[in-house]
């Protein structure tokens, strides 16, 4: 048998049983899969729920890309990567500072994977278009996809031959599918038949409680109004799961190109504004912050030194103002976008020199104020101790500072380096998760 019709068989066969251990591991709100672990003096729990769902979602669409695609056609580079990512992620929700966050980003890095595996991301890679590719994922290619998985089916019919011999009369063809159906009604009603005796007989009740009296038990002890609704729930999920795989394998790119088209002409269109009222606003904030550091430049200094003002508490000094600083560089970063996405730029698409300086300054004091909010943080630290949420702050801001220090050299080279934002946001997130995890096995 040819290998795509192998794995397109698989890929539909493995459909359901993906979304059931979606609902089971990913959704259960019990503790079902922690494990103890006793690393030195530390001992914690570990959730292997999502890195195990994963694994399985990473294999099951590889199957389907294979099925769908070409079966001996190998992942990429940049496929391999984004897996790698999505069962890292999953794995940090294991021992993360925040496992909702973790969980997130292995559920965007999932999607952003399939579309990867098939080349059919709108930049034709990881581009300034990410948030339109995750929701070509999440949504127009899953949702448009719901009818494939019974359209794929098919791949169990066999192929029509040729046969030159004269038949009176087609004999029905055989169906695996139909025959599980028919074993399924059978057994249901052969269970009611055997109840509805059983009420009626004694001799057949105690008969059947001595045989299956064994089998009572261990159905309650599973739960099986649980299981129950586990198996319906996971319809809709098996038809999401596999809509989006199984559209996203059969995509050939050209709609995506389309679209990605009409965003670029989208944008350009909405370049208006003038050069001169571009100026003006981004001269507001830099003036601003300007101001603003001459103002208050001992207090925030204070965090480098160690100086805390007089009356003041080391904590309450440490905290004040820490999200605030981190606030305005999200700011800033949406000046940014505003600016480059509304106000008129060259016929290249190049800033114009006082665009540059003044986008330049604007993006050096997001850059300060990272260092300061660092500074804060590390004061808050060395006191304090370790917390999950003080380390995902420090990751939000060197996150931030990056990416300021990447919008910098995107308005002088005049090339965009979001994809390298993209990647340090997503390994740094990582990175950020296993010194967490190392920080509680040593007791920090």
């Amino acid at each position: 048998m040819d290998k795509k019709v192998v794995f397109q068989r698989l890929g539909v066969i493995l459909a359901y049983p993906l979304a059931y251990a979606y609902v089971r591991l990913v959704l259960s709100f019990t503790r079902t899969f922690y494990i103890d672990a006793v690393i030195g003096e530390g001992r914690f729990s570990l959730n292997i729920a999502y890195p195990i769902f994963a694994l399985l979602f990473i294999i099951v669409n590889e199957i389907v890309r294979r099925g769908r695609r070409n079966a001996e056609e190998k992942p990429s580079k940049e496929t391999i990567f984004w897996y790698a990512l999505t069962f890292l992620s999953g794995l940090t929700a294991t021992f993360g500072p925040e496992e909702m966050l973790s969980v997130f980003a292995m559920h965007l890095c999932a999607v952003y994977s399939v579309l990867i595996s098939n080349n059919i991301l709108l930049g034709g890679k990881t581009s300034g278009f990410i948030p339109a590719d995750l929701i070509h994922g999440f949504y127009v290619k899953s949702f448009a996809g719901f009818p494939n998985f019974f359209v794929d089916w098919k791949a169990f019919v066999k192929p029509k031959t040729e046969d030159t011999t004269e038949v009176s009369e087609a004999a029905p063809k055989k169906h695996i599918l139909s025959a599980v159906i028919f074993v399924i009604i059978m057994s249901v009603l052969l269970l009611f038949a055997v109840c509805f005796m059983a009420s009626i007989d004694n001799d057949i009740s105690a008969f059947f409680d001595s045989i299956f009296g064994w089998l009572c038990d261990y159905l309650v002890s599973l739960n099986v109004e649980e299981i129950f609704v586990r198996l319906v729930f996971a319809i809709p999920v098996c038809l999401y799961l596999y809509g989006l795989m199984a559209r996203s394998a059969k995509s050939d790119g050209m709609r995506e190109k389309r679209v990605a088209a009409w965003l670029l002409q989208s944008k350009g269109k909405g370049k208006t504004v003038s050069s001169l009222l571009v100026y003006i606003a981004a001269g507001v904030f830099v003036g601003g912050y300007i101001l603003f550091f001459i103002k208050r430049l001992a207090y925030m200094l204070g965090g480098f030194a160690g100086d805390v003002p007089d009356g003041m508490l080391v904590s309450h000094y440490a905290r004040e103002g820490f999200f605030e600083l981190v606030g305005i560089m999200a700011v800033n970063m949406c000046v940014y976008l505003a600016i480059i996405l509304m106000g008129k730029s060259d016929s290249d698409g190049k800033f114009s020199v006082p665009a540059k300086i003044l986008v330049t300054l604007l993006m050096l004091e997001s850059i300060i104020f990272a260092v300061i909010a660092m500074s804060k943080l590390g004061l808050y630290y060395s006191i304090f101790g370790y917390t999950p949420k003080r380390i995902l702050a420090m990751w939000a801001t060197l996150t931030l500072g990056f990416a300021a220090l990447m919008t910098i050299i995107t308005v002088h080279r005049g090339k965009p380096h979001f994809r390298e934002g993209v990647l340090f946001t997503s390994a740094s997130y990582i990175a950020i998760c296993i010194l967490s995890g190392v920080l509680v096995a040593i007791g920090a």
